[in-house]
């Protein structure tokens, strides 16, 4: 797969037994801290997957995943920073014979179609990643945190004559 992800994790679909193969995958600080500069978050203090991988068919695979864990982000009313929990439950299809599946020109299938299985490996650590990113809230409000906008201005009293309203007056009052 690519080298420039924050997080790789390759398995190789052959090792995986036809009953499936749990994973837990835990990344180290080094680890985190390139996936908060990918996520946009402050930080990521904790985090952690569980992922069953299991072969469907011959070619095929299927992961089911939980994803838990912390990130640090900055509140979007106070600019605190807090941490937020994150989690999330997935399922993705892999599958080695995408292109044929891609062929169809209806893009509600296209967005359907499984990801690939690329040299006869799953990258765990991508799919993580991608998982990460979708959890995290794009607009974080530290818990008890209200916006208070600008006070509603008392009722308002009479506008003011203007003066010219005023010597219109004095006109009327000089003519009786």
């Amino acid at each position: 797969m690519q080298n420039d992800l924050a997080w790789t994790y390759e398995i190789e679909l052959a090792s995986v037994p036809p009953e499936g193969k749990t994973f837990e995958l835990v990344p180290d600080e080094a680890t985190r801290k390139q996936l908060a500069n990918v996520a946009g978050v402050v930080s990521i203090p904790a985090l952690k997957l569980l992922l069953e991988v299991r072969p469907v068919g011959a070619d095929d695979a299927e992961v089911v995943g939980k994803l838990e864990g912390v990130v640090r982000q900055r509140c979007v009313v106070s600019l605190e920073e807090f941490d937020n929990p994150i989690a999330e439950n997935f399922s993705v299809d892999f599958s080695s014979d995408v292109q044929s599946e891609a062929s169809n020109d209806d893009e509600e299938e296209i967005e359907d179609l499984p990801d690939p299985i690329v040299d006869g490996k799953i990258d765990l650590g991508a799919l993580a990643t991608e998982f990460l990113i979708l959890s995290v809230d794009p607009y974080p409000r530290k818990p008890g945190v209200e916006f208070e906008g600008p006070a509603a201005e008392e009722a308002a009293p009479e506008p003011k004559r203007s003066p010219f309203e005023q010597l219109s007056g004095l006109k009327d009052r000089i003519k009786k």
